[in-house]
């Protein structure tokens, strides 16, 4: 224990003016190559989370242009819905048939359509 409290006093006394640092132990090359291999590695890996971040925000900009555009598209359909209804109305097309001289018809034949024959095979 008394060696302990030593070298911490020691480690905390310990100044770099003077020291002579070359008998500084060196790491082996091995390990500082495993380090710049390591340090390369986790460049790389933050690029590429970089890069996947970049594309899931331009995939959320192009999300939100394409809900803006479908929203507008709706809008849309529905007022042309609207104008259809509006246009295909009997009441109004009774009117406008009067206004233009037309008479009730006589009579009405309604036409189904027409189904073809199932092709029979040889």
């Amino acid at each position: 224990m008394a060696r302990r409290t030593q070298q911490r006093a020691s480690w905390r006394n310990a100044e770099l003016v003077g020291r002579d640092f070359a008998r500084v132990r060196v790491s082996p090359p091995g390990r500082q190559r495993f380090s710049g291999i390591l340090l390369i590695a986790a460049l790389i890996a933050g690029l590429g989370l970089a890069a996947l971040r970049i594309d899931i925000l331009r995939l959320r900009y192009a999300l939100a242009e394409a809900v803006e555009s479908e929203q507008t598209l709706l809008e849309e359909q529905s007022v042309w819905t609207a104008r259809s209804a509006t246009l295909a109305d009997p009441t109004r097309l009774t009117e406008l048939a009067e206004e233009r001289g037309f008479e009730r018809p006589a009579r009405v034949i309604e036409l189904h359509p027409v189904r073809m024959a199932a092709s029979v095979g040889p």
